[in-house]
């Protein structure tokens, strides 16, 4: 019988309000002006509990960012391109309501000088997930099909980033309706 480990809530405590402190810190300064001195005041620990679980704020930034787009897509609905349109959309709700309840985390990740190295993790996650995605129901296109993943996950990534930088004036409902709606009308939807 396996064992679960289970983290301490006051450890989940501690990493919540480091990561907490960096992203503001993150948001209102460039990464290279942030100090370990600076996260450790803002959330209120001392340098050496940040460095028992970040080997540096480099350190920091990757888990943070790893963190998130990998909650992104375990929270996410598996899309199934095969159903109708309704039930697409509201697999495509989930995505928005996870950017909208950690808007602080991507507003700061697409607003700042490391954007570039963010949106391409990102672009590759959405990616390897519709590439996925796609091997499994065979589709038969004419299309090359790494070049329909990569315009399909640019398109979703632009849209998000979009949203973002512009303090998210949609709901994650109107933004699932309308992404939904631009693959549609360009046909970017997939069909057996």
């Amino acid at each position: 019988m396996a064992t679960e480990t289970k983290i301490d809530r006051r450890i989940l405590k501690t990493k919540d309000a480091i990561n907490k402190a960096f992203l503001e810190l993150f948001a209102e300064k460039g990464l290279e002006q942030i100090t370990i001195n600076d996260i450790s005041e803002r959330a209120n620990v001392n340098r050496g509990t940040i460095y028992l679980h970040y080997a540096d704020k480099y350190d920091l930034l990757d888990k943070c960012i790893d963190d998130h787009l990998n909650k992104m897509f375990i929270s996410c609905a598996p899309l199934d391109f095969n159903r109708d349109r309704i039930d697409l959309i509201s697999e495509l709700k989930p995505v928005f309501s996870y950017f909208e309840e950690n808007f602080l985390f991507f507003s700061s990740m697409l607003s700042n000088n490391r954007t570039s190295v963010f949106r391409g993790r990102m672009l590759q996650i959405v990616a390897s997930n519709l590439k996925e995605k796609i091997d499994k129901q065979d589709i038969d296109q004419e299309m090359d099909k790494e070049l329909m993943i990569h315009f399909i996950a640019s398109a979703f990534v632009g849209a998000v980033e979009w949203w973002i930088q512009n303090k998210m004036p949609h709901s994650p409902q109107i933004m699932a309706e309308q992404v939904w709606r631009l693959f549609e009308q360009n046909d970017i939807y997939f069909r057996k």
